[in-house]
């Protein structure tokens, strides 16, 4: 299958709205919620639908990540992020320990 440069550009334009999203939630503009529906809807122009189906999970499931509720199980939250190019990290709580860590993620 080739690449079309449409599919060029929608890649690109997916991996800098991921990462302009991870930054924001890094500095603490965003909600982990924020950046999964944001990426979902804008990034990969997914319904929560279309993502329960590719998951397994349930669309309570998908709407408590999404809107930052409930207690979804870790197994959940990796499934769903997967889908989203993303894995999760544990990431030390204070911003200045994180900025320490990754600077050129925090500051632009």
């Amino acid at each position: 299958m080739s690449t079309t440069k449409g599919d060029n550009a929608s890649n690109a334009d997916r991996f800098a709205l991921k990462n302009t999203l991870l930054k924001q939630m890094l500095a603490g503009t965003i909600t982990l919620g924020e950046l999964a529906k944001t990426l979902r809807s804008q990034g990969l122009k997914m319904s929560q639908t279309q993502v329960c189906k590719l998951t397994g999970l349930s669309r309570q499931v998908v709407s408590d990540i999404e809107n930052d509720n409930g207690n979804p199980r870790l197994d959940n939250l990796r499934s769903y992020f997967k889908l989203l190019g993303l894995e999760l990290a544990v990431l030390p709580r204070q911003r200045a320990e994180l900025e320490s860590l990754i600077p050129h993620l925090t500051n632009d």
